[in-house]
């Protein structure tokens, strides 16, 4: 079993508070928080992409298909799974 996802919620927190030290914590509009992960989400979502950037988050899901779309940038903060919501990235050019 992993040790990190068999946290509680409680026990998320204190990775909660060291992450929003590392970010700036007035940008975060939602912020979700379970055993297994923390989603952000900023009020301003053409910030998510420097909150991931700052998080050294590099994987990015673009979900095109909602309305309004959006990328989901995800990856391991110190351990834990951390995503972020932001702004849709433009699009790769189809020759």
């Amino acid at each position: 079993m992993n040790p990190i996802a068999s946290q509680s919620v409680t026990e998320r927190l204190g990775d909660v508070i060291d992450l929003l030290r590392h970010v700036r914590a007035d940008w975060i509009e939602v912020l979700t928080v379970t055993p297994e992960r923390v989603c952000l989400q900023p009020w301003h979502l053409d910030d998510g992409e420097s909150i991931a950037r700052a998080l050294g988050l590099d994987h990015a899901i673009d979900q095109r298909m909602m309305n309004p779309g959006y990328t989901l940038w995800t990856g391991t903060w110190r351990g834990v799974e951390v995503q972020v919501r932001g702004a849709l990235r433009a699009g790769v050019p189809v020759f």
